[in-house]
Order: C-alpha cells, then sequence, then structure tokens
C-alpha cells in the first residue's frame, strides 16, 4: 500500500490530449492529473520517466498532488547510416501535429509513392519526441488492413 508523503515512481502512460495517466508506485498504479504537471511547469510526461513525488490519501485512494522532480533517461543516439536497409522506405514527413500525436509521411522510393500514416507512439518507440515537415526519414511501413502506417523510423540527412 502506498504511503502518504514523499514518493518515487515511474510513468506507465501519459495522455496529454486527455490529461491524465499512471504511475507505478511499489508496484501499485496511481492517478496522475494534468494539474500536477502544471504546478511543475510540464505539459507532458513519457513512459519510462522517473518522477518525485508527493501523494496524499483522498477519499478515492492515493492521490498524486504535486511533481517535485523528473529523471528521463537520453533516447538513443540517431544511427548515422542513412542507407535503406531491406524493406525500409524513404520519406519526407508531409505533415505532422504533436498535439494530436499523428501525421504522414510520403513514401519516395523510386517504386513506390504514397502517404504513410504515422503516431507519436511509433516515434517514442524510436527515441524520437517529435517530427517537422519536410524532415527527410527512413522507415519500416507496414498495412493491417488501415492503408499504410509506419513501425519503425529513422531520421536522416536530406540526399
Amino acid at each position: 500500500m502506498i504511503k502518504a508523503g514523499l514518493n518515487q515512481g515511474e510513468v506507465v502512460w501519459y495522455n496529454d490530449r486527455r490529461g491524465y495517466g499512471f504511475v507505478n508506485i511499489e508496484g501499485d498504479e496511481i492517478f496522475i492529473h494534468r494539474s500536477a504537471l502544471e504546478q511543475f511547469g510540464l505539459t507532458f510526461l513519457y513512459s519510462g520517466d522517473v518522477i518525485g513525488i508527493e501523494v496524499a490519501e483522498g477519499d478515492d485512494g492515493p492521490a498524486i498532488t504535486s511533481i517535485l522532480s523528473v529523471r528521463r533517461d537520453a533516447p538513443p543516439p540517431l544511427p548515422s547510416d542513412t542507407t535503406p536497409e531491406d524493406d525500409e522506405k524513404r520519406g519526407v514527413v508531409k505533415f505532422f501535429n504533436a498535439q494530436k500525436g499523428y501525421g504522414f509521411v510520403e513514401i519516395t522510393d523510386d517504386e513506390d509513392n504514397y502517404d504513410a500514416f504515422i503516431h507519436t507512439r511509433t516515434l517514442q518507440a524510436c527515441g524520437l519526441r517529435t517530427i517537422s515537415e519536410g524532415q527527410h526519414l527512413l522507415l519500416y511501413v507496414s498495412d493491417d488492413g488501415k492503408g499504410p502506417q509506419a513501425t519503425q523510423v529513422r531520421v536522416i540527412a536530406k540526399q
């Protein structure tokens, strides 16, 4: 059982559009609301962030009342190799809305020319926070019946 007072936990997930998420503290998942982030000057948290927090006992159980610290691991360095691997496609970011968490990449390979959907979760899984219009990428694309979607991404220099 979580004790009121100072604790440390790991962010399980946080949805900045909805303004809430959950933090794992000693095996229990505790609700965190946008208001705790705003008091600390944050607008988002990433899965895996380790945060120092103050917890109080509320009517519905333990609640995070404030954030005291955030430790975020640096993303792994981007590979310097800009040669596409097998089945990897070249693309240019056509549109990306970081607040909504999605966008589209124009696939520009010689034999292919189409748009692929890209979600912020894919970027985060690849160590990226966001991408910008016109940015060049190497990506793997799959189609599970809903249309082409990026599954892995690498940022490259324009070629």
